[in-house]
C-alpha cells in the first residue's frame, strides 16, 4: 500500500508544473511542422487536415504538454498552408495529410532527437472533387467502410466539424456523418431524412413521415437537391422512408438559415446532397437486407485511379413477401401490389492532369398496381424523381471552371383499372402530376486554395414546367371528382451570383454574396429578384468560443398547396400538388437572420442559436370556417409567415461513446385574408411545434458491438378540426365507402387545436466483424418505441359524438366532440444484416 501511495505521488510530480518548468530548461520534446502545398501550382493549401499518428504502440503527448495521452494529434493548416505539432517526444510517426479536391498523402516521420523537424507536403489535385470528402465525414466514405467503427468514433465527426468550419461560416449549418445517421436510430435502415429530424429546429408530423418541418415551415418549403438539382417530395412508401438511398450519398450538408449564394430556392432551408464517387483504386461492395428493403452497392476505380464508377440500388420487398404468403394459403387480400425502387450512379474520369468529367444520376420511384385493402381499390400508378447531371471541370491558369447541365423530373400518375374485387376504399380519380427542371450553368473559382475558395462567380439558366390534371386538392377528405382541375405552367429563370470571403484577421472572417435572378413575370416577384447573403464568424479564446451571425434572402418558385392522391389520413398521401409561380400563384420570398455562439468544451461542442424568418407569398388553404361544399372554396389564398426561435444543442464528437442533445423553442404563425370574405385570420402554421427535445447516444461496448438509443419529446402539432359525414355516392356504380367516415361536411378555424404531446424512446444494437480476408459482416437490431407509448399522431377527423364501439384508431375526447387520430408506431422490432468487402 505504501509503494502504491508513493507511486501516485511520483506520477503527480511528474505531471506537475515544476517538472514541466524544468523540462523547458532541458528540452525533452521536439516539434513537427511544415507546409501543405498544391503539387501543380505550389500554392499553399489552407484548411488541410494533418494527422500525426504514433507508430507501433507509442503515445503522443498533446501540444499543450498536458496529462492527456493519445494515439494521434490533428491540426488544420492556416491561411498560409502552415501546420505545427509542438511538444512531440522522439519516436517514429506517420504523417497523414488530407485536403478536399486532392489525393491524400502518407509519410513516415522519424524524430530522432528532441529538436524541431520540418516536412512539407505537396498534394496532387484529384479532379473528382468529392473523392477526398473522407475528411468531411464517415457518411462521405463508400458505405462508411473506409474507417472502422472505432476510427469513426475517434476522428470521423471531428474531421466533419473541421470541414464545416473551413468551408462554412454559418453557425447553424451541419455536415452529417454516417455515425450520426446510425446514432439517430432511424426506421429500419440508415435514413438521412429521419436522422435530420434529430437536429435542433427540425421536426415532423408523426412516426410515419420522413419529411422535414424546418423551423416551423412545412415540408414543401425546404429544398432537397441532388448534385445541385431539386428533388420534389423525395420519400418512399407514402412518406415513410427517404427516397434517397444511403449508398448514393457522398456529402450531406444541411442549411436551415443562410446558405451560399450558389444555392437556389429553399424558403425554410436546403439539404444539399452530393453523389458518392468511387473510393480508392480497386473494388468494393456492400449488400444489406432489412425489414424495409434490400440494397446493394459497388464501386471500382481503375486506370491508375483516373476513372471511377460507383453504383447503388435498393428495392422494397413487401410485394414479394406478401405474394409468398398468398401462395402459402393466404386469401386474395394478402398480396400488396406495391414496391419502391431507387438506383443511383456516378462516373468520373480524369482527362489529362487539369481536366475532369463527372456524370451522375438517380432514379427513385414507387409503383402500385391493384388494390391495397382499406386504402385504394383497382388502381395503378407510380410516383418519384429522376435526375441526371453532366459536369466538365478544367483549369484556366490559376482558376478552375466547372460547366454543368442537368435535368430533374418529378411525376405522380395514377388511374383506375378494371377489377372485380370488392373493397370499401374507392378507386381514385385519374391523376397526372409533374414538375420538370432543366438547367445549365458555370462556376469559376481559384484553383487549389482550400476546401472553400476565397471567391467564386457563377451563372445558371433554368426552365421549370409544371403540369397537373386531376381532382381539386383539399386539405381534408372530400368527394372524388374527376378531371376538375388542369394546370400547365412554365417559368424561366436566369441567375448570376458571386461570393467573396474576407479573412479580415486570424479570428474574424466575413462572407458576402449576392444572387440576382431574372424570372418570368410572376406574383410577388420584382423584375429582378435580388437575394443578398452575408455571414460572419469571430473566434475567441484560441478557438474555444465562436460567435456567428448571418442574414439572407431566398426566392422559391414552386410550392405545394395540398395533398393529392390516395391517403392514410390528411398527412400521409401519394403526392403533393405542386404550383409554379405565375400571375396568380405567388413565389415565396424568405428573409432570415441568425446569431449564434459555439463553445468547444473538450470532446464536446455546445451551441446556441437564435433565428427569425419572414416569408411572403405562402400559398395556404382557404382559412374560413364553413360548411364544406365541393368547389365552393378557393383552392388557395396567399399568406405571410413569421417565425422565430431558440435552439440549444450539445454534441460529444469523439470517444468510446458519442451523443447529442438538442432543444428547440420556436413559434411559427400565418396571416392570411379569406377568399370568401374580407376577414384577416392569424393562426399557427401547420408545422408549428413549440417545444422539441431530442437526445441520442451510441457507445462501443466491445470492438465490434455498439449500443445506442434515441429519445424525442415534442409538444403537440396544430390541426384544423373538420367533421366527417357521409360522402355522396351512387350505389349503382359500385360499393359505397363507409358512411360518416370519408367526407368533411364542416371545418372549423384553421389550426385552432393541437394534438397531444409526443414522446418516443428507441434502441439500437449494431454488430460488425471484419475477417482476415477483409470481408466485413454485420447485423443490427432496432426497437422502436420501447416504452410502448400510444402516441396520437395524424389527425383523421371528428364526430359530434363518439361511435360505439370505438374505432381501432386512438380517440381523444373533449366535452362536445370526438377527435380521432391514427396511432403512432407501437413497440416494433426491426432487424437487418449486411456484408461488405
Amino acid at each position: 500500500m505504501k509503494q502504491r501511495w508513493l507511486g501516485s505521488v511520483v506520477v503527480v510530480l511528474a505531471l506537475g508544473p515544476r517538472v514541466a518548468w524544468a523540462q523547458r530548461l532541458v528540452p525533452t520534446t521536439g516539434s513537427v511542422s511544415g507546409s501543405v502545398l498544391s503539387a501543380e501550382t505550389s500554392q499553399p493549401l489552407a484548411g488541410a487536415i494533418v494527422v500525426l499518428e504514433a507508430a507501433a504502440d507509442a503515445a503522443v503527448v498533446t501540444a499543450t504538454g498536458g496529462s492527456f495521452f493519445g494515439r494521434s494529434l490533428t491540426v488544420s493548416t492556416d491561411g498560409a498552408g502552415q501546420y505545427r505539432f509542438a511538444s512531440v517526444p522522439p519516436g517514429a510517426y506517420r504523417l497523414l495529410v488530407r485536403h478536399l479536391g486532392h489525393r491524400p498523402a502518407r509519410l513516415e516521420v522519424s524524430l530522432v532527437r528532441a529538436e524541431p523537424f520540418r516536412v512539407s507536403v505537396g498534394l496532387v489535385v484529384q479532379p473528382i472533387l468529392l473523392e477526398a470528402m473522407d475528411v468531411g465525414s464517415a457518411a462521405l466514405e463508400p458505405y462508411g467502410r473506409t474507417r472502422t467503427a472505432a476510427e469513426d468514433a475517434r476522428v470521423g465527426r471531428l474531421e466533419a466539424e473541421r470541414f464545416r468550419s473551413a468551408t462554412l461560416l454559418e453557425g447553424d449549418a451541419r455536415v452529417l456523418t454516417h455515425g450520426e445517421v446510425l446514432e439517430a436510430v432511424t426506421l429500419g435502415e440508415p435514413d438521412l431524412l429521419r436522422a435530420l429530424q434529430r437536429l435542433p429546429g427540425v421536426s415532423t408530423r408523426d412516426d410515419f413521415n420522413a419529411s422535414l418541418w424546418v423551423r416551423g415551415a412545412p415540408w414543401s418549403h425546404a429544398r432537397v437537391t441532388f448534385d445541385g438539382l431539386p428533388l420534389f417530395n423525395p420519400v418512399h412508401a407514402i412518406g415513410l422512408l427517404s427516397g434517397i438511398g444511403p449508398d448514393a450519398i457522398g456529402l450531406a450538408s444541411f442549411h436551415p438559415g443562410v446558405r451560399p449564394a450558389a444555392m437556389a430556392e429553399g424558403a425554410s432551408g436546403t439539404l444539399n446532397i452530393e453523389s458518392r464517387g468511387a473510393g480508392a483504386p480497386g473494388w468494393r461492395g456492400l449488400a444489406e437486407l432489412s425489414v424495409a428493403s434490400a440494397r446493394a452497392a459497388a464501386d471500382v476505380r481503375a486506370g491508375s485511379g483516373r476513372v471511377g464508377l460507383a453504383v447503388s440500388a435498393r428495392r422494397s420487398h413487401v410485394d414479394l413477401f406478401s405474394r409468398l404468403l398468398q401462395s402459402l394459403g393466404g386469401d386474395s387480400t394478402t398480396y400488396i401490389p406495391y414496391a419502391f425502387y431507387d438506383v443511383a450512379g456516378r462516373l468520373d474520369a480524369a482527362l489529362g492532369t487539369r481536366t475532369a468529367i463527372e456524370a451522375s444520376g438517380m432514379w427513385e420511384r414507387d409503383a402500385l398496381r391493384g388494390t391495397v385493402r382499406g386504402l385504394i381499390r383497382d388502381s395503378r400508378g407510380g410516383w418519384g424523381n429522376l435526375v441526371g447531371r453532366l459536369t466538365l471541370s478544367h483549369a484556366v491558369g490559376a482558376l478552375q471552371a466547372r460547366h454543368t447541365v442537368g435535368t430533374s423530373r418529378f411525376s405522380g400518375d395514377i388511374e383506375p383499372v378494371n377489377s372485380l374485387q370488392a373493397d370499401p376504399a374507392p378507386a381514385h380519380a385519374p391523376l397526372a402530376n409533374s414538375v420538370r427542371v432543366v438547367s445549365a450553368g458555370s462556376e469559376l473559382a481559384p484553383l487549389g486554395v482550400g476546401p472553400r475558395p476565397s471567391w467564386s462567380l457563377g451563372w445558371q439558366i433554368s426552365e421549370q414546367r409544371q403540369a397537373y390534371r386531376g381532382p381539386y386538392p383539399r386539405p381534408y377528405p372530400s368527394a372524388v371528382l374527376f378531371d376538375t382541375l388542369r394546370l400547365n405552367e412554365r417559368l424561366s429563370v436566369l441567375a448570376v451570383w458571386g461570393e467573396r470571403r474576407f479573412d479580415i484577421t486570424s479570428v474574424l472572417a466575413v462572407s458576402a454574396g449576392v444572387r440576382v435572378e431574372k424570372p418570368d413575370p410572376a406574383r410577388n416577384l420584382p423584375s429582378l429578384a435580388v437575394a443578398p447573403r452575408v455571414t460572419a464568424r469571430y473566434t475567441a479564446l484560441r478557438g474555444l468560443l465562436t460567435l456567428t451571425a448571418g442574414a439572407g434572402r431566398t426566392y422559391q418558385y414552386t410550392q405545394a398547396i395540398a395533398p393529392s392522391g390516395p391517403s392514410v389520413g390528411p398527412d400521409l398521401y401519394l403526392t403533393d400538388v405542386w404550383l409554379l409561380a405565375n400571375d396568380t400563384i405567388p413565389a415565396m420570398r424568405a428573409d432570415v437572420a441568425t446569431a449564434g455562439v459555439e463553445a468547444a468544451l473538450g470532446e464536446w461542442i455546445a451551441a446556441a442559436t437564435v433565428w427569425g424568418r419572414r416569408t411572403t407569398g405562402v400559398a395556404v388553404p382557404e382559412p374560413s370556417p364553413a360548411q364544406v361544399l365541393a368547389g365552393a372554396r378557393p383552392i388557395l389564398v396567399v399568406a405571410d409567415s413569421r417565425a422565430h426561435g431558440l435552439e440549444l444543442s450539445a454534441r460529444r464528437l469523439v470517444g468510446r461513446w458519442t451523443g447529442s442533445v438538442a432543444y428547440t423553442l420556436s413559434r411559427s404563425d400565418l396571416e392570411s385574408v379569406s377568399g370568401l370574405a374580407p376577414i384577416t385570420y392569424r393562426y399557427p402554421s401547420s408545422a408549428d411545434r413549440r417545444h422539441v427535445l431530442d437526445a441520442t447516444v451510441l457507445a462501443r461496448v466491445t470492438g465490434g458491438l455498439r449500443a445506442g438509443g434515441a429519445f424525442t419529446a415534442a409538444s403537440g402539432a396544430p390541426y384544423s378540426r373538420f367533421f366527417l359525414g357521409a360522402a355522396p355516392c351512387d350505389s349503382t356504380a359500385g360499393p359505397c365507402p363507409p358512411p360518416a367516415d370519408t367526407f368533411a361536411v364542416a371545418i372549423e378555424l384553421p389550426n385552432a387545436n393541437r394534438t397531444a404531446a409526443y414522446a418516443s424512446l428507441d434502441f439500437l444494437l449494431d454488430w460488425s466483424h471484419t475477417t482476415r480476408g477483409g470481408l466485413t459482416i454485420g447485423a443490427w437490431l432496432q426497437l422502436r418505441n420501447i416504452t410502448g407509448r400510444a402516441n396520437a399522431v395524424t389527425y383523421t377527423g371528428s364526430f359530434d359524438s363518439c361511435p360505439a364501439p370505438h374505432p381501432p384508431t386512438l380517440v381523444e375526447y373533449s366535452p362536445d366532440t370526438c377527435d380521432r387520430f391514427n396511432r403512432g408506431i407501437g413497440r416494433l422490432p426491426l432487424l437487418g444484416v449486411r456484408v461488405a468487402f
